[in-house]
């Protein structure tokens, strides 16, 4: 009785009939296995990485009470930049106003607004001087950058005020670009957005 070839068999004779004759010596059975394993974990982790990055770290901590830290300064913000309403009575309704009522709603804001559980009260908060909103302004030349989905709700992209006035012109104050990280300065009656900021409470 004869016995036929089957297909995987002759699929197997052809492929090594195309495959070089490796020269003595050169070859190694355990290291070309060992070499498509190592290949096929890197793959999985490399398949793995794409599914999970790893999340960039911040050097803003979140303090779950409507503030964040920053670690470069120790300055506490507000964590919404974008509050229409920073004090009982706040007519206003919006978060840009002009340089004088940016500043009043600055120091008049307290725990209870703008997303605030800090206990903190009237007089502890201010409007960041033009050095300190630089600071946590995204700079577009290659200093560190933050990224608002990590720091900051709401940022606009247009001008937040600074309590800094002019050099030459007391009508002036800085603006800063919290988008663009750039400064200058403008008429006072402009209406620009309000980013209040407290310094980090000294140890009792």
């Amino acid at each position: 009785m004869k016995r036929t070839i089957g297909l995987p068999v002759i699929a197997a004779l052809f492929l090594l009939t195309l495959w070089p004759a490796p020269t003595l010596g050169q070859w190694n059975m355990g290291k070309t296995i060992k070499d498509l394993l190592t290949k096929r974990s890197e793959a999985k982790e490399e398949e793995k990485n794409a599914q999970n990055p790893k999340k960039t770290p911040t050097r803003f901590k979140d303090n779950g009470n409507g503030t964040l830290t920053d670690s470069a300064t120790g300055l506490i913000w507000l964590k919404d930049a974008n509050c229409v309403v920073f004090f009982k009575e706040d007519r206003s309704a919006k978060n840009s106003r002009n340089w004088t009522e940016a500043r009043v709603a600055a120091n008049r804001l307290a725990h209870g607004f703008c997303g605030l559980s800090d206990s903190s009260k009237q007089g502890e908060w201010r409007l960041p001087d033009r050095e300190e909103l630089l600071t946590v302004a995204n700079d577009i030349t290659g200093k560190e950058k933050w990224l608002a989905n990590e720091a900051f709700t709401g940022i606009q992209p247009f001008y937040y005020w600074s309590s800094t006035k002019g050099d030459l012109y007391p009508d002036y104050a800085f603006y800063v670009s919290m988008v663009h990280g750039v400064d200058s300065y403008a008429f006072q009656l402009n209406s620009f957005h309000v980013l209040p900021v407290k310094s980090k409470p000294k140890p009792k």
